[in-house]
Parts: structure tokens; sequence; C-alpha cells
């Protein structure tokens, strides 16, 4: 009986340029498994419960067990696969492997995952990624910053998710946590928001979708004039007050619109620190809350303001030249990602030897 809940197929594993890869994320409540070829292609992809809640032995072996149906189903075998990745909501310590606080994972504190998964699932290359470092580099390899000389992807989700690549490496940091976006300070004034670690005046407090929820009951409650007003609920998810923030964005109210507007200042505001940092080519956007993405009126204008913002604070040379777009390959992206990212592992190990 089969352990998935959705199975895709592209193309058949015989069309593919090999070598081939795994890619694995552990997001939400799913484990994602892509095998994907040489060129960034997706040969099948696959989605299972991923058993986070349980202890880790116990995920790692379901994950052992899904690795293997979604080869048996793709026409493959494990001797195929050069390379594997695996990505997850947190990040390991860079000297030990070994699971460094894992958010809303507490027993997987100090597990020794890339082992484990090497011992359950066979897999002789396999290599521990960020979700969003991995998002981040399936944009670069083949996605919406495809050829760029480097890359930023800001995920903007319950918290603000980030991964930067440049010149195809990651940026990890000495701990293990570089790339955390979400916190630099864009507010210093004693009266700023109250970010979730803790801290006042973070990204995170302005433009996660938990900050535009709670900025948004603030301003209904408060009496300003809105259709929010008979759209919100009590039951609402922080997500879902985001996404009626955008709704009535499209049908022109202007407390909706406001909202939307002062995020993109925010966020303008946070990548020009970025952009005088880093000087990436292109900075995506990506995430829930894309207002409505590309092609859209209200994604158009979020974008738009966040340029204009940009522009009017950075170095000219630097925020003219800047790439700004959304992100392109939606919930794929970490699973693509983790496969590119074990490639480029492969690839440079290699070259070292020769």
């Amino acid at each position: 009986m089969s352990i998935m809940v959705e199975e895709q197929f592209f193309f058949p594993v015989s069309e593919a340029t090999r070598p081939l890869f795994v890619g694995m994320n552990f997001g939400g409540a799913y484990l994602k498994i892509g095998v994907i070829d040489n060129e960034g292609r997706t040969i099948s992809f696959f989605a299972t419960p991923h058993h986070g809640e349980k202890e880790p032995e116990e995920s790692m072996k379901h994950t052992a067990q899904a690795l293997q149906e979604a080869l048996e189903k793709t026409g493959t075998q494990l001797s195929s696969i050069a390379a594997a990745g695996y990505s997850f909501p947190s990040s390991v310590a860079p000297k030990t492997n070994l699971m460094h606080r894992p958010p809303n994972y507490p027993t997987w504190e100090g597990y020794p995952i890339v082992s484990k998964l090497a011992e359950y699932t066979g897999l002789q290359s396999i290599t521990f990624y960020n979700n969003a470092n991995a998002a981040a580099y399936a944009e670069y390899w083949v996605g919406a910053s495809k050829g760029s000389h480097s890359s930023c992807l800001l995920l903007l989700d319950r918290g603000i998710g980030s991964g930067f690549i440049i010149e195809g490496r990651e940026i990890r940091g000495f701990t293990g946590c570089g790339g955390e976006f979400g916190h630099i300070i864009v507010d210093p004034s004693p009266g700023a928001r109250w970010c979730s670690c803790l801290q006042q005046g973070h990204l995170e407090a302005y433009c996660s979708s938990t900050a535009i929820a709670r900025h948004t009951r603030e301003l209904v409650e408060t009496g300003h004039a809105t259709s929010l007003k008979d759209r919100l609920t009590p039951e609402d998810e922080l997500f879902t007050i985001a996404r009626k923030v955008y709704e009535e964005a499209e049908k022109g109210d202007k407390l909706a619109t406001h909202i939307i507007r002062e995020c993109a200042r925010f966020l303008g505001l946070g990548i020009v620190t970025l952009l005088h940092t880093m000087d990436p080519e292109y900075v995506l956007i990506g995430g829930e809350m894309m207002f409505g993405g590309k092609g859209s009126k209200i994604g158009n204008m979020f974008l738009s303001r966040i340029r204009e913002e940009i522009e009017s604070k950075s170095i000219r040379r630097m925020g003219h030249n800047l790439k700004l777009d959304f992100a392109a390959l939606g919930a794929y992206a970490s699973t693509i990602g983790a496969a590119g990212l074990a490639r480029e592992e492969v690839s440079l190990f290699s070259v070292v030897e020769e």
C-alpha cells in the first residue's frame, strides 16, 4: 500500500540527462521527494506526511521507505542517484552536522540527521540544507534568476525566510544561521513593533503574514473605515487575514491597499541594507504572501512600491541595476534546490580531487 499522498510524473527517466539527483524537503506537514536530472528538470515528484511530530528516528525510517517507493515508481535504482540533498526549516551545526534548535521540533535537538539519513536510506552522498537556501538555489539554477551571478530569495510566510546564492554557492555563515534577513532592523524607534524573537523593530514584525494579520486587526478594531471589518472573524488564521487583505485591496479598499503599500515600504528598506551589503544581481520575493504575484494588479503594485523605496534610498548604481521579481517555482523550489545543491557539492569535490 502506497504511503504517498501526491505523485506526479513529468517525463520518462529514460529521457533524463544523467547523472540523477534526489531532493527531499521537510516542510509544513509533508516530506516532498523529487528525482531531478542533471539539467534541473523534475522527472517525478512525491509527497507523504513527514511524521515530524514523532521521534526523529521514526521520521527517518519513514523517509527511507518513501524514498524507496519514489525510486521504484520513477523506474530507477538507488545506485543511479549520484547525490541527494535534504532540506529542513532549521540548520545543523557546521562542524558536527547535529540538529541545532529546530523550531517546533524540540526532540530533534542534537540529532545526527545526516548520518542517520545515510544509514536508513543507503544513499552514499547526502547533504543537509536549510529550506530557504534550497529554494533560493532552485530559483538560481532553473527558476526566476537562472543564469545570474547572484540571487537572494525572500520568503514572506508566517516569518521571513531568506536564502542567498553567490556564484553558485549558498551562504551558511559561521554558525550555520547565515541569512536571517527577517531580523534586520527597519525601525529603531522605542515604539517599534515586537518580533517573535522578542526584539523590537525587526523586518519580520512588519512584513510577515503574522505581522500583517496583527496590524490589520489593530487598524480594524480602532475604527478605520474598511470592508475588512465585515470579512474578519475570530477564527481566521494569520495567513487567512493576509489573503483577505489582498482580496479587498483588489476590490479597491483603501485601508487594505495602505497595509500592502506599508509592507512594501518596510521590505524595500530591508532590501536596501541587503543590497549595500551583498550587491546581488537579483532579489526575488516568494512565500505564501505574494499578494497575487506576477501579473496581478496588487502584486505589481507591491513590487513597484518596493522598487520605489529601494531606488530612493540606495546607491544609485546599485538600486537601478537590481533585478527585482517574484519567485517562479513555488512549492517545488526547496525540493529542486536540495537536489541542485547536492549536485553542486559533488561537482565541487570532483574538481578538488582532480
